[in-house]
């Protein structure tokens, strides 16, 4: 057997899923370790859709999802990362 090359997944915690950016599976709003917002449809993880979205940063690439809808409510992306003590740059 041959070892996974993707990091191990983190347990979802409350509804709230840890992973690289490169890693997304499921749609929803995602928040940088910067508080920066990422919006991904079900329709941009779909296999042969483009464009496809590449993220480089030196401080690491780690987001969490904060939401399962991506269309949500801008206030509703703040409050749901401030009630996950996520900052808030968007």
């Amino acid at each position: 057997m041959t070892e996974s090359t993707k990091t191990p997944r983190r347990p979802v915690e409350l509804g709230y899923l840890t992973c690289r950016f490169d890693e997304i599976e499921h749609p929803g709003v995602y928040v940088t370790q910067r508080g920066e917002m990422f919006r991904v449809p079900q329709d941009a993880l779909a296999e042969g859709h483009s464009p496809l979205v590449v993220w480089e940063t030196i401080d690491g690439n780690l987001v969490t999802r904060i939401s399962e809808n991506a269309y949500s409510a801008l206030s509703k992306c703040r409050q749901l990362a401030a009630d996950r003590d996520l900052p808030v740059n968007f």
